[in-house]
């Protein structure tokens, strides 16, 4: 079986999987582009101004740059500062303009007066002012470069990098006619004149174009990341120096020995084949010194697979796995043919499949990340609980490439939660009988025994005569503490088990808990109340009940507030208790690590049942409480049996 290259995995960060990021410039090559060609220009224009013929040709003895080329490469400059700007049209197709109607001039015989609309030409052969007809060729191409740089449209952005190779060409082409002093390659005729000025802004405006979008186009293949843009950055100057010194050498050779052309010729194609073989000696080690890395991390891969404590899988495209390490063919005892494809799903336990295919098939389609549990057949055939995590993965240039993922075993983790969550909740079964027990006494037997003792002080106060019934009044009193005594006994009684819960439900309990609220602390709740059921377990009733009134007694306690909201509502599935107020608030998290046990009463006794428990609170800004039980199957919401 061949393992994919360790190589093509890669983690899930911030930003897409697989994107090649570049190394950005360290500074705007475009900007740069731009501000030299308008510097370039400029200092044409002065010497057009001045009549300083060496500012104008840079080179003594050659053609100088017209005014017109130093004004259509000021343009150009502009279009390249303001490329982000929606003006950039206008001085593009200036650019072009300029180019253009000169063109037109020459094929037709006219003239349009634009030649020396700006100096009068003193140094010309035949058209004073007028661009040559090849510079007149790249101002069209560099204009029309300028013009598509900033479409939306891959193909005009395609093409508009396109025409600014053709344009840095022309350029080069004209620099190595003077720098060899080959008239042939430097087009030097009559008007066919490309000046140096106007080659190096041809080959500056080029690169800027490249540059304009350097996420996209040979820029991005150039300042890539990875194994081809290291290998370009390396052979492409190379190349290009090594060219012109051979060039340049076997030109000076045959001006100083006379050789004969083909000699000449002979000797440049055998120093290109040279560098061609070199670079491919290159390119060949390169590939190698890659190769062997792939594989090095390919070994460190799978003795990482074998060796980890979890079990890791791998899928491709087609949602179908082909690879599984060593310790997920152990815990299975199947071979590694029998679990590739869909194989693994037989040793899923038949209860879970359904649920697991359906997780793993809708993230598949999605590229998401999922995390999932099921119940896998070990080799001894027990059912042993597994926690699943897959992410995808994708190659170097971003295509999908399928799914890794891993497994642990989590049976002991599991069983020891749920012996905690049975141990919690046999704890506050117990808390519950010992409430409902004490309530029982106090409402049963020293309640009646405080009524009692309340009605023998009044039968003494209607039995007293005479002297006797100057002390009427104290008896009085004694017999009205003695009444509230059994209030609050009655109330105390109350709160430690509510007999209305037990015999009218939910909805009747929580209303009269609310009323009692009301009433004791002089408080306006607003109380709503739709869609509970008569019919709930015992357990969610009675952890609804214990939340709301907890949430109280901490609201009238700590909210500062004498307002507050319940919410109670069902629906055939599911009951949400909301308790809101518009008080001080209170920091959540530091509340939750003092040692007071009423949040994380609430939240554990939500949390026996498989419900949700929030509580959003910020200083100054009131806090809400919500609670929410499924309702279906509560009493069968236990651990399966493995």
């Amino acid at each position: 079986m061949t393992v994919d290259s360790p190589l093509n995995i890669e983690p899930i960060p911030g930003h897409k999987l697989g994107t090649v990021v570049l190394s950005p410039p360290s500074m705007n090559v475009a900007t740069a582009a731009g501000c030299i060609l308008f510097i370039l220009s400029t200092i044409v224009l002065i010497g057009w101004t001045f009549d300083l013929r060496g500012l104008e040709n840079f080179v003594p003895e050659s053609a100088g740059m017209k005014a017109n080329s130093a004004a259509a490469m000021m343009l150009a400059s502009v279009a390249l500062l303001r490329r982000k700007h929606r003006d950039v049209p206008f001085y593009s197709v200036a650019v072009s303009l300029i180019g253009a109607l000169t063109l037109a001039e020459y094929f037709w015989n006219l003239r349009f007066g634009i030649d020396e609309l700006l100096f009068r030409d003193t140094h010309y052969f035949f058209y004073p002012g007028r661009m040559s007809q090849f510079t007149s060729i790249g101002f069209v191409l560099l204009g029309a470069s300028l013009l598509l740089m900033t479409s939306r449209q891959r193909v005009l952005q395609q093409l508009s990098r396109g025409l600014g190779v053709l344009t840095g060409l022309l350029g080069t082409l004209a620099i190595v006619g003077h720098a060899y002093d080959t008239h042939t390659v430097n087009l030097i005729q009559p008007h066919r004149n490309v000046a140096v000025p106007t080659a190096i802004g041809f080959m500056i405006g080029a690169i800027g174009v490249q540059y304009a979008k350097p996420t996209e186009g040979f820029v991005r293949l150039f300042h890539a990341k990875n194994e081809g843009g290291a290998m370009l950055r390396r052979l492409l100057p190379a190349g290009l120096l090594v060219s012109m010194l051979l060039s340049f050498a076997v030109v000076q050779a045959q001006m100083h020995y006379r050789w004969e052309t083909g000699f000449s010729l002979a000797i440049a194609g055998a120093g290109v084949t040279a560098c061609f073989l070199s670079a491919v000696v290159f390119i060949a080690v390169d590939l190698e010194r890659q190769d062997l890395g792939r594989e090095e991390s390919e070994q460190r891969f799978l003795l990482a697979a074998r060796t980890a404590p979890v079990m890791i899988w791998m899928a491709g495209t087609d949602k179908l796995c082909t690879y599984f390490s060593e310790p997920w063919i152990e815990f299975t005892g199947r071979t590694m043919e029998a679990e590739q494809g869909n194989g693994w799903a037989e040793g899923v336990h038949p209860e879970d499949l359904k649920r697991c295919m359906a997780i793993y098939v809708e993230s598949f389609d999605r590229r998401e990340p999922f995390q999932m549990q099921y119940r896998l057949r070990r080799r001894d055939g027990e059912y042993r609980w597994i926690f699943d995590t897959g992410v995808p993965r994708l190659n170097k240039d971003g295509s999908f490439a399928g799914y890794i993922g891993s497994c642990i075993d989590i049976t002991d983790h599991t069983v020891a939660e749920q012996a905690l969550a049975d141990l919690g909740r046999r704890l506050l079964s117990a808390q519950e009988e010992e409430r409902a027990r004490i309530a029982r006494e106090l409402h049963d037997d020293i309640n009646q025994q405080i009524a009692l003792l309340g009605f023998e002080l009044r039968a003494v106060d209607r039995r007293s005569s005479g002297e006797e019934r100057r002390s009427r009044k104290s008896l009085d009193c004694l017999a009205e503490r003695v009444g509230r005594i059994g209030l609050n006994i009655q109330a105390i009684s109350h709160r430690l088990h509510s007999s209305h819960l037990e015999h009218v439900g939910l909805a009747t309990a929580a209303k009269v808990l609310c009323q009692e609220f009301r009433t004791k602390h002089a408080a306006e709740i607003v109380f709503t109340c739709e869609g509970i059921a008569k019919d709930l377990s015992k357990d969610v009733s009675l952890c609804l009940f214990r939340v709301l009134q907890e949430a109280l007694q901490n609201a009238v306690k700590h909210s500062g507030v004498q307002q507050y909201n319940v919410e109670l509502v069902g629906d055939p599935t599911e009951i949400r208790l909301i308790v809101s107020d518009n008080g001080v608030g209170f920091d959540v998290a530091k509340a939750e690590n003092q040692r007071g046990l009423g949040l994380i009463s609430m939240r554990e006794r939500v949390r026996l049942v498989h419900g949700d428990f929030q509580v959003h609170s910020e200083p100054g800004c009131g806090t809400t409480i919500r609670c929410s039980v499924k309702i279906v199957n509560q009493a069968a919401k236990t651990l399966p049996s493995t």
